[in-house]
């Protein structure tokens, strides 16, 4: 048995033209029935990742999310998950660092939550997507509200650049008692507990499950989040991937339906 993690956003589905190409359903679809195991690996929360699954036949056997702060299995139960430690996120979102960020975003198991800070958050054009609207997937609430509200596994915050992004994921890890890992993603960056990586999230899934004869884990991503679950297990990237993703990539396909016919 092998099982195949890949990426979302980027990598299986495209924003362009905000679908998940039919190479890759119908190939998810070969490997499954070959008796193989297709696990989603996204920093999305599950809310989000699911809106724009359930809008295709996609098949799937495990969700890992928040770059590996959720893990749940097919019906969604949660099997697995890693909470923030509140007294250290209490000092996260206050500090500069936070609030300098274009918007604060609060991922917990079942919901997601915003404190925007800046007109150029990306984030306010879900408010105005028809898509979106009367989805009830993200709402804006205050910092306080936010404390108060929900137990996060994840926050996220986004700057002008990339530089910006990196120089404050740097302070985030060294500044908080090893409280949180930094996951970069662009000029964004997704907070998660010490160590939680969609690495670690792999491995957290493979726990949960001892009795697997496992032959191969086959990972693929786009972007820098992506990089710990390549390295880790000598994974793939795409042709249309970043940089950081394709340095590391054991090899590279236009689409995870190539990576998975090309491994079956």
């Amino acid at each position: 048995m092998k099982i195949a993690v890949s990426d979302f956003d980027g990598t299986l589905f495209f924003h362009q033209n905000d679908t998940i190409p039919q190479i890759n359903i119908e190939a998810v679809k070969k490997w499954r029935k070959a008796g193989n195991i297709f696990c989603f690996c996204s920093g999305r929360d599950v809310r989000s990742l699911m809106f724009e699954v359930n809008k295709s036949d996609l098949e799937y056997d495990f969700i890992i999310c928040n770059n590996g702060g959720t893990l749940f299995d097919k019906n969604l139960n949660i099997k697995k998950s890693f909470p923030l430690d509140k007294k250290m996120l209490t000092k996260l979102v206050y500090s500069d660092i936070a609030t300098n960020s274009w918007h604060i975003m609060y991922s917990s198991v079942d919901m997601m939550r915003t404190t925007i800070h800046s007109d150029k958050s990306q984030l306010l054009k879900y408010f105005q997507l028809p898509k979106y609207k009367n989805q009830n997937i993200i709402k804006i609430i205050t910092i306080e509200e936010a404390l108060k509200e929900i137990n996060p596994v994840q926050i996220s915050l986004a700057y002008e650049n990339e530089q910006i992004a990196e120089m404050y994921a740097k302070r985030i890890e060294s500044e908080f008692n090893d409280a949180f890992s930094a996951n970069l993603n662009l000029n964004c960056i997704d907070v998660c507990q010490k160590n939680i990586t969609k690495a670690n999230g792999i491995k957290e899934l493979l726990k949960l499950h001892p009795d697997w004869q496992v032959e191969k884990i086959l990972t693929i991503g786009d972007a820098q989040n992506d990089v710990p679950m390549i390295k880790e297990f000598n994974g793939f990237s795409l042709n249309s991937a970043k940089e950081q993703a394709k340095q590391c990539a054991s090899k590279l396909y236009d689409s995870v339906g190539e990576m998975l016919l090309d491994n079956l």
